[in-house]
Parts: structure tokens; C-alpha cells; sequence
């Protein structure tokens, strides 16, 4: 017999599943790709070319340390540039 219990662990885990993917997606995209792509822009600017030595889109090629590094530079600048156009911190 099956009982109520296990007709909800089925939609459970799916909606689980579907969160997790919506979290990676949001990771991925969010601080990845905004960060790293700002982050890369305004170090470059900044070291005059030098650093990070890894191409616009080697987010990947890049070792853990420079990736972080570039991608919270990259979102500290986004979040400065936001609240300099805003003209007021949220």
C-alpha cells in the first residue's frame, strides 16, 4: 500500500532538483560571468594589461585563487558603479 508520505517525496525531490539547477544557473551566470568579465576589465585597466594573465573568457583556464580575486573585483565594482549612478547606497 502506498501511503500519502510517499506521493509527496516524489514532487519533493524534483522541486529540489530544479531549485539546485536554478542555483548553479544563477552562480554561473551572476558571479562567473558578470564578475569575472567586470573583474577582468577594471584589473586590466588598472595593472596596465598585466593582470590576470588569462584571456576575457578563460574564466575557466584560471587557476581558484586568481578566478575568485577577479570575479569580487568584478562585483565590487559593479556594486559601486550602482551606487554612484544611483546616487545613494540601498
Amino acid at each position: 500500500m502506498i501511503d500519502v508520505p510517499d506521493w509527496l517525496d516524489a514532487p519533493r525531490g524534483l522541486v529540489v532538483g530544479v531549485l539546485r539547477f536554478l542555483w548553479w544557473l544563477a552562480w554561473d551566470v551572476c558571479v562567473q560571468t558578470v564578475g569575472w568579465s567586470i573583474g577582468w576589465c577594471a584589473l586590466r585597466v588598472v595593472t596596465l594589461g598585466r593582470y590576470p594573465q588569462e584571456r576575457f573568457g578563460g574564466v575557466d583556464d584560471a587557476e581558484t585563487g586568481t578566478a575568485v580575486l577577479v570575479e569580487i573585483v568584478g562585483l565590487v565594482v559593479l556594486a559601486v558603479g550602482i551606487w554612484w549612478l544611483a546616487g545613494e547606497w540601498p
